[in-house]
């Protein structure tokens, strides 16, 4: 079989990556030219116009505008403020303070979010400017903002989880209770280290005043709606009550109602919450579009099924194949966001990993928190660039030397989640119907 012209489509698209052209654009154009090129104008546009109907009418799709939706409403409706507050207010008196008060505050943010980029953004926002107040060290500060982002791409409703159960066709409940286990043992890992480094070196995040009985009292009663709203979204989809879709819909119109009655629903910030979510989801489906076009025409010229077929006839252990396959998510993740990777690989590299008898499940999970690796490891790193935003006054050095203690972490859990694929697992497996 002539593999010349996939291998110049392929070209092509690394070329325009080099050039900073938008991902799904570059896969559209690509996949297009390697559609007309081998089957002609007419079958070309007959597939372009099946893969935007697919689009436009999936269902499942649906649940990505809805939960983006959701953490736009949590953001409009302040309770990014409110869980920093509370957790301030419950552990900012042990050694790591407002440090650890942000890592468990992204915890519950992420629960209403599902945007890495967003919970950055916000708590840069929110918490960077308090922990400087207080005297934290620097590097420790933006460290911790740039990465407790990430956990927002694990724990449910992750946007990321999401996409992958829709290019892999996997059980997307599934995938998202899946992500709770990896998620809170990223966050309890951040603590340890935290804890221990400031232990080791007091001056690194001063302890806070105790807060007195009221003031925890109050800082419940900020947040008790927003958790009782993740809550309900997480515990819905677990127990199959709700379809993602339908959990979506629930969580969008649960964090409007807490915005509603917090006096936060004003037309300029309605506005701001449904343009927003119509970025990023045009984004999103975009690349959708494009990827499927690209991935169709891999399959259809048979480039798909050689490389399946070399994969699975390697004679190496299917372990050193997954490793070989993070590694190759951590260089991408480091230039391309992780929905637009994951549509340019799992058609591919996902088959034969399957068919060599690995969970499609705990693959999706190694893949993910890869990626999100991706977003805090230099020289790149695309979230250090999203603090730097928010955070002009932060330089470059400081933001990558406070991650470089985070990105150990990660890489240690990533370990343990690759070693022990039960903590993946035994979740989903608990779940109603199976």
């Amino acid at each position: 079989m002539d593999f010349s012209t996939p291998i110049m489509i392929i070209g092509l698209v690394a070329v325009m990556l080099a050039l900073r052209v938008p991902v799904g654009f570059t896969l559209l154009i690509s996949g297009t030219l390697g559609f007309a090129m081998s089957r002609g104008l007419d079958s070309t546009l007959q597939t372009l116009g099946a893969r935007f109907y697919d689009i436009g009418s999936g269902y499942s799709l649906s649940a990505v505008p809805l939960f983006l939706l959701m953490g736009h409403m949590a953001i409009a409706s302040g309770v990014t403020d409110d869980m920093f507050k509370a957790a301030r207010t419950f552990v900012g008196h042990i050694k790591g303070s407002l440090v650890l008060a942000t890592t468990f505050a992204a915890v519950g943010f992420a629960a209403c979010s599902g945007s890495t980029t967003s919970t950055t953004a916000i708590f840069g926002k929110v918490a960077l400017p308090e922990m400087m107040r207080v005297g934290v060290d620097r590097r420790l500060a933006a460290g911790c903002i740039a990465t407790v982002g990430t956990l927002a791409g694990m724990i449910p409703p992750s946007v990321v989880l999401l996409v992958y159960g829709i290019i892999a066709q996997e059980s997307i409940p599934r995938l998202f209770i899946a992500g709770i286990v990896p998620g809170l043992l990223t966050a309890l890992a951040f603590g340890i280290m935290i804890y221990v480094r400031v232990m080791r070196k007091p001056e690194l995040a001063p302890a806070l005043p105790p807060s007195t009985r009221a003031e925890k009292i109050d800082a419940v009663k900020s947040v008790w709606a927003a958790i009782l709203l993740a809550f309900i979204v997480i515990g819905g989809i677990y127990l199959g009550v709700f379809t993602p879709t339908e959990a979506g819909a629930m969580g969008a119109a649960g964090a409007f109602l807490i915005a509603l009655f917090r006096g936060r629903v004003t037309i300029d910030a309605m506005k701001n919450v449904f343009i927003e979510t119509s970025k990023t989801t045009s984004v999103i489906f975009i690349i959708m579009v494009g990827a499927l076009i690209f991935t169709s025409y891999l399959a259809v010229s048979g480039t798909s099924g050689a490389v399946s077929a070399w994969i699975v006839g390697l004679e190496v252990n299917p372990g050193v194949l997954v490793i070989l396959y993070l590694v190759f998510m951590l260089i991408l993740g480091l230039f391309i966001d992780p929905i637009s990777v994951m549509f340019l690989t799992v058609p591919i590299f996902l088959p034969p990993l399957v068919r060599l008898g690995l969970d499609p499940i705990w693959i999706g999970i190694l893949v993910t928190k890869s990626l999100e690796i991706g977003l805090i490891t230099p020289p790149i790193g695309l979230n250090a660039f999203v603090l730097k935003s928010v955070s002009p006054g932060f330089s470059f050095k400081e933001i990558y030397g406070g991650i470089w203690w985070f990105l150990q972490v990660e890489l240690i859990v990533l370990a343990i989640l690759f070693s022990f694929p039960e903590l993946t697992t035994w979740l989903p497996d608990l779940m109603y119907g199976g």
